[in-house]
């Protein structure tokens, strides 16, 4: 059995809660902000981090003009 953060094969799962954590929870002021709100601002952090973001291991490329240069579709 696994524990919290021991294990590699939650490994990926651990970074990227990690991640939403720091660059989007973290440094905002939530207060007064209802779920609805809060949910829609989730949503187009993670649409966002899967499609816009530029990464070095992409070659500074986001993920979407990844995948067009390599010919999948977007």
């Amino acid at each position: 059995m696994s524990r919290k953060g021991v294990s590699c094969d939650n490994a990926c799962a651990e970074g990227f809660f990690g991640l939403l954590r720091q660059k989007f929870f973290h440094g905002r002021d939530w207060t007064g902000v209802g779920a609805g709100e809060f949910s829609a601002a989730l949503d187009e952090w993670i649409r966002w981090f899967r499609s816009g973001r530029i990464s070095q291991v992409l070659g500074w490329l986001t993920p979407d003009r990844h995948r067009l240069a390599l010919g999948y579709a977007v």
